[in-house]
């Protein structure tokens, strides 16, 4: 006899299967909709003041309805969990003979007998009272089917094998799916969905998935955007220029940054705000691209100059999207332009994306004054300061003492004025504390060897004093390091991952940047001779007090005396920029001190030693080998 298969019934497995199936979808999504996304500083809620703000409520619907699904599933899986916890699932109870008589398994037969009397005589319906009669009957039934089983050859041999006196028997086992689903009347149904699950839902999802996987590229950037960067940039090219081709970028022609024909009349009214404020301000007058012309990257280009020209817009939908040009340009600047021109050294080129970067994050324009970052500044008032005081940068505003910072800015009113000095001095004023280029164990650096250049960067008004340092690091300070203390600047070397501890960035101060920017650096090391960057630029993000940095490269293979230029360039403030000249000198191996001998204390064995006998051995048995060796040379 075969299994026979039943459905549940009653659903006490069915909630077994849902609940599984459940789990596996829901906690997968829970954790991707609340973690997997908040990798970026734009993301994380801003703590400075702010004058631009996103409209996050159309963002915010979509994630409310996810939430509201995932919530529904969560509770769905507390009530099958009670379910399942509270349902009773009840198991075949197994007949066994030797348990209704009473007797241990294997026991003779003259056992089993006396148990059957016995259990005859006390269940035996004449034995017991008249409303007893009736579970009598069926007592003294399974006893004599018990009896009957252990007593006849074929009949035990059936139990032993099969569990049942009978032989054989069908086996039921139950699948963890209500009859509903194979019932006659709705399997139309149930192939209809599994055809549209299978045969619709799932090759459309994976199809997209796998559509848009192939049209970015890992750091979530276009390829037909990468494309037009590469095709387009050239080593010697303005910033107007670069800021053209920014936005060429294929971001901008979908979604909500798309043109759509409703919002000509609003971009040319921007369009003529923008015209009165550069004339005065930039003495240009700004214009469509004569080389991009597409209607996406017009309205990119107007959203980021109104952005640069701290333009108001009255249409919220135009002032939400540029806020969301302006995030998307700072991505493609960072992740897209930098790749491409770090790729060919660039330096001139790379400093320029740089600056840009500022600019977004700042909201200001190429020839705009430090000072135009302060609160209550503006940029007509910036020009008034430069000519009337002279004042042009934050670094020489805080330079100044309290009388002359008040006088100075004395175009601010008093809160104006506290405000404008609070913020100054939250920016950060780094400078180069140490600049070396060094072999480590040479005192010279001599052609194609390897040189290390060690740079220690400093927040000069940095809240933080004390610099953190790991569990058992040295204090050895490399501005202490004399340049040809090698045996020092070797020790440094070697230490300093034990020496490098991270630090959490601070955020920038940038009100007409909607969302959080943590402020960072970038360090490059170029040639001053070809304007070629010698490595890529390093991305430094946890620059609090204080951080040393080493790089790595070879050195020319001329021996000739070098100028490089080593740069620290901040990605979201202007005018912070620090820049110093550094030479190298390649000069020939042979002034290199004489290489110490190196001193053999193997001594030779003693001659009764076991090392003495081994070594005399292998001499004969070579000097054997030799000798056949000649004898054979002469024969």
């Amino acid at each position: 006899m075969g299994a026979k298969y039943t459905y549940d019934e009653s659903g006490v497995t069915f909630f077994y299967y849902a609940l599984t199936v459940l789990s596996l979808v829901v906690a997968p999504a829970t954790i991707y909709l609340f973690v997997g996304k908040r990798s970026t500083d734009t993301l994380k809620k801003p703590k400075t003041p702010k004058v631009r703000f996103r409209n996050t409520r159309s963002k915010s619907s979509p994630l409310k309805v996810k939430t509201a699904l995932l919530l529904g599933g969560w509770a769905l899986i507390f009530l099958l969990s009670y379910k399942v916890k509270t349902t009773e699932i009840k198991e075949a109870e197994r007949w066994d003979p030797y348990e209704i008589l009473g007797i241990d398994n294997g026991e003779s037969e003259d056992v089993i007998k006396r148990a059957y009397r016995k259990l005859s005589l006390k269940w035996h319906p004449d034995k017991v009272e008249e409303d007893m009669k009736e579970k009598a009957g069926e007592v003294m039934a399974e006893i004599g089917r018990a009896y009957k089983t252990l007593t006849n050859a074929e009949a035990r041999d059936n139990y032993e094998k099969y569990g049942n006196p009978d032989g054989m028997q069908t086996q039921s086992m139950g699948i963890a799916l209500p009859k509903l689903l194979v019932e006659a009347h709705t399997s139309p149904f149930v192939l209809a969905l599994y055809g549209l699950i299978f045969g619709f839902v799932m090759p459309f999802y994976v199809g997209r998935w796998w559509y848009n996987s192939t049209r970015y590229q890992k750091d979530h950037i276009l390829n037909t955007t990468m494309a037009t960067f590469f095709k387009n940039i050239r080593e010697h090219i303005s910033q107007r220029n670069l800021i053209e081709l920014l936005t060429a970028a294929s971001e901008f022609a979908e979604g909500d940054l798309k043109y759509d024909a409703s919002e000509e009349a609003a971009l040319n009214a921007l369009v003529e705000k923008i015209q009165n404020v550069s004339r005065p301000h930039a003495l240009e007058n700004f214009a469509q691209s004569k080389k991009f012309t597409s209607k996406d990257a017009w309205k990119a280009n107007v959203l980021l100059h109104s952005h640069f020209f701290r333009v108001d817009i009255s249409d919220s939908r135009l002032a939400d999207q540029q806020q969301q040009v302006v995030m998307t340009a700072l991505t493609l600047v960072h992740r897209g332009l930098l790749q491409v021109t770090t790729a060919h050294n660039w330096y001139n080129c790379s400093a320029l994306l740089m600056s840009i970067s500022q600019m977004l994050v700042q909201g200001v324009y190429l020839y705009d004054a430090p000072i135009i970052q302060l609160p209550g500044i503006t940029w007509k008032t910036q020009h008034t300061l430069y000519k009337e005081n002279n004042l042009y940068s934050v670094n020489q505003l805080m330079r100044m003492p309290s009388p002359e910072q008040r006088e100075a800015l004395s175009l601010l009113n008093d809160k104006q004025f506290s405000e404008a000095i609070q913020v100054a001095k939250t920016i950060p004023r780094v400078e180069i504390a140490r600049a070396m280029l060094t072999v480590v164990g040479d005192k010279a650096i001599t052609p194609s060897s390897i040189v290390t250049l060690i740079v220690k960067l400093r927040i000069a008004n940095s809240k933080s004093k004390i610099v953190p340092r790991k569990k058992g690091a040295s204090v050895i300070d490399i501005e202490s390091i004399d340049s040809d203390d090698t045996v020092a600047i070797e020790s440094y070397v070697a230490n300093y991952k034990k020496e490098t501890v991270k630090q959490a960035p601070s955020e920038a101060y940038c009100p007409y940047f909607a969302g959080r920017k943590d402020s960072q650096w970038w360090l490059c090391f170029a040639s001053y001779q070809s304007g070629k960057l010698v490595v890529p630029p390093v991305r430094v993000n946890d620059l609090e007090s204080e951080r040393v940095i080493l790089l790595q490269f070879q050195a020319p293979p001329q021996k000739e005396t070098y100028r490089f230029h080593v740069s620290v360039k901040s990605d979201s403030y202007i005018g912070g920029d620090v820049l110093q000249e550094i030479q190298m000198t390649v000069v020939d191996r042979s002034t290199l001190p004489p290489e110490p001998p190196v001193v053999d204390d193997i001594s030779e064995p003693e001659e009764d030693s076991i090392a003495a006998q081994m070594a005399q051995l292998r001499g004969q048995q070579s000097g054997a080998r030799r000798g056949a060796d000649d004898s054979s040379d002469e024969e």
